[in-house]
């Protein structure tokens, strides 16, 4: 049977690609895996604590999945919002960003949705994949000539840079293969030297112990050093990917620089943040770990009410709020009149407690 030109068959069934969309195929059985070295990092644990893909490096990385699927349709998704996130803040203002500014999936969501509609009417056999621990989304972006792997580890296209998501849909459909492409990022290592942390020393490689926005999503203690170094983003850091030129292929636009109000924050319920920012990886759907990343970012931050707020979340039921309103308090006033508002005693949390007597010393 001829193989089919993925583009000629979707004009065939009227199927529009948008012009934020890219998509290439690559036939089936690739021969490709990467679980060879999603198992590398987790056992040199660059992968830090993260679970998702790192959870079983054997099915995720490993791309012929599927008897059955003769080719795999790669989709990625263009967001790119600008150049840069050049943007003052004003004390307790928290930075999100650009990445997770709004929900970027629904546009990708909604067109391979649109794709799986199409193959389950004409009976075709599929399984797709979006931002799923079952599956590394990148697997096939370089073979199927969308793009390359950036020293930042992102996947880069040529007028997009990293700025993109990307989805995969496998299909029993023989479909002919896109062109491949030969890029690269040559000298350049603007990623690496943007980097805050040094996450990125080792080019093509992620350190994510060392990564702000690993630790921004993270359910752990985080160290005090990230602490710091987070400055005051409440959400994600965008610097390997503002720095990147490929990416840097239309003026910035302001309107999608978010900036958030981070006493506000602290003033929401649990429930309001959670539904406020649907789209944030949030650790057990814990809105108190937002408040946790507002309380750092305020710290970094703080305007001339931020430690009369801090001092009354000293007395809130949750632990995780005390333990970094006590670090909070200590980096704004080095705990200046601190028995006034907090009595160590009293405490009933030893994580807590600790932390208080460790910045004490």
């Amino acid at each position: 049977m001829k193989e089919k030109n993925i583009f000629n068959y979707l004009k065939l069934n009227n199927i529009h690609i948008p012009k934020d969309i890219n998509i290439a195929v690559i036939s089936l059985p690739s021969l490709i895996d990467k679980s060879l070295l999603i198992q590398e990092a987790k056992s040199e644990k660059r992968h830090a604590n993260m679970k998702f893909t790192f959870s079983n490096p054997e099915y995720s990385g490993l791309g012929d999945k599927f008897e059955w699927a003769k080719s795999c349709i790669v989709i990625s998704y263009n967001y790119s919002p600008g150049s840069s996130n050049n943007h003052s803040f004003k004390p307790g203002d928290g930075a999100i960003a650009l990445f997770a500014s709004e929900n970027h999936y629904k546009p990708l969501d909604n067109f391979i949705n649109l794709l799986t509609e199409l193959f389950q009417r004409q009976g075709i056999r599929i399984q797709q994949f979006i931002d799923s621990p079952q599956h590394y989304d990148r697997i096939f972006f370089n073979s199927s000539g969308l793009g390359w792997q950036g020293k930042s580890t992102m996947m880069l296209s040529p007028g997009i840079g990293p700025w993109q998501l990307i989805g995969n849909l496998y299909t029993e459909e023989k479909f002919e293969d896109t062109e491949k492409n030969t890029f690269s990022c040559g000298a350049c290592n603007l990623c690496q030297i943007s980097c805050p942390t040094g996450a990125l020393d080792k080019e093509y490689t992620l350190d994510s112990n060392k990564c702000i926005s690993y630790w921004l999503q993270s359910p752990d203690i985080i160290p005090h050093e990230m602490r710091i170094n987070i400055g005051n983003r409440f959400y994600g850091c965008d610097e390997c990917l503002t720095s990147c030129p490929p990416g840097q292929t239309k003026e910035f636009d302001e309107t999608k620089t978010s900036t958030v109000d981070l006493k506000k924050i602290l003033s929401m319920t649990n429930e309001e943040l959670v539904e406020k920012y649907s789209w944030f990886y949030i650790p057990k759907k814990n809105g108190d770990f937002l408040k946790r990343n507002a309380l750092i970012a305020l710290a970094n931050n703080p305007d001339e009410y931020s430690v009369k707020i801090i001092h009354k979340l000293l007395k809130s039921d949750s632990e995780i709020i005390r333990f970094y309103s006590i670090w909070a308090i200590w980096k704004i006033t080095k705990f200046i009149d601190i028995e006034k508002f907090y009595d160590v005693d009293l405490e009933e949390s030893e994580l807590v407690k600790n932390e208080y007597l460790r910045l004490m010393k």
